[in-house]
């Protein structure tokens, strides 16, 4: 048994702030191709990371700070070890090119999806409603999906994709 294994489905659980570097991707809904973007934009900070002499510090994942119908606005990327002076800011550098950006600190819920992508929608859901059912907490912005596994190496039903989801406490 892993220590992943051991973890409650959801729990409640405090992180430090992480360094990251990262492309943002805002367009309509009606416009995005999801494994597309992920396919693109995960080589490509990868690359500027091992540029710019940085270190990789974990899995790459997926920040969505708007996922609707009408619109997207999803960071995609990875953390880092330490901030990159050589890569600029998220916010001073246009669409689709990488930037550093950070992951937040603070009190958070997660849980671990197991199994295909196709089941991360109903995931999000069911901790959304874990959260809400927890007394003094609140769902915050930016929840993020971390890719625990590749499907390239671990077959998809063993695949881990950690949820985490920011909370605003009493």
């Amino acid at each position: 048994m892993t220590d992943d294994d051991a973890r409650p489905a959801y729990e409640i659980t405090a992180l430090d702030p992480q360094p990251t570097v990262t492309v943002r991707i805002t367009q309509p809904m009606a416009e995005l191709d999801l494994a597309a973007a992920y396919d693109r934009s995960i080589p490509l900070v990868a690359a500027r990371i091992a540029e710019a002499g940085g270190q990789i510090a974990g899995a790459p994942f997926g920040r969505y700070h708007q996922f609707n119908p009408a619109a997207v606005n999803i960071e995609i990327g990875f953390p880092v070890v330490a901030p990159l002076a050589g890569i600029a800011s998220l916010d001073a550098v246009g669409p689709g090119e990488v930037g550093t950006s950070s992951l937040p600190g603070g009190k958070v819920a997660r849980t671990t999806h197991r199994g295909s992508y196709d089941g991360l929608k109903a995931a999000f859901n069911a901790l959304h409603e874990w959260i809400h059912a927890q007394p003094g907490v609140d769902d915050g912005d930016g929840p993020w999906e971390s890719y625990v596994d590749s499907p390239a190496e671990v077959a998809m039903e063993d695949v881990r994709t950690e949820i985490v989801w920011p909370l605003v406490t009493d």
